[in-house]
């Protein structure tokens, strides 16, 4: 196998788009966990309210990665 072919079969094997969101959520407790993941299903709680109390809880979060998962996971827009 050449080297073009080496760099593809790696490149494969590279896990794909992993959310920052899903990084917070794996250092949650479940009950937490559980709220947060109600909080982004919940149309009413704003994204910019997510990051506000994310945040201040010390998780390093931009809306749109919040935006992101929202839209990814769930189809709200």
């Amino acid at each position: 196998m050449g080297e073009l072919g080496e760099q593809l079969r790696s490149e494969a094997r590279l896990p794909f788009n992993t959310f920052r969101v899903d990084e917070i959520l794996a250092q949650l407790n479940d009950e937490d966990k559980k709220d947060l993941l109600d909080a982004i299903q919940d149309r009413r709680i704003t994204i910019a309210a997510i990051v506000r109390v994310l945040r201040r809880n010390g998780h390093l979060v931009s809306e749109n990665a919040v935006r992101n998962y929202r839209r990814v996971q769930y189809g709200i827009e």
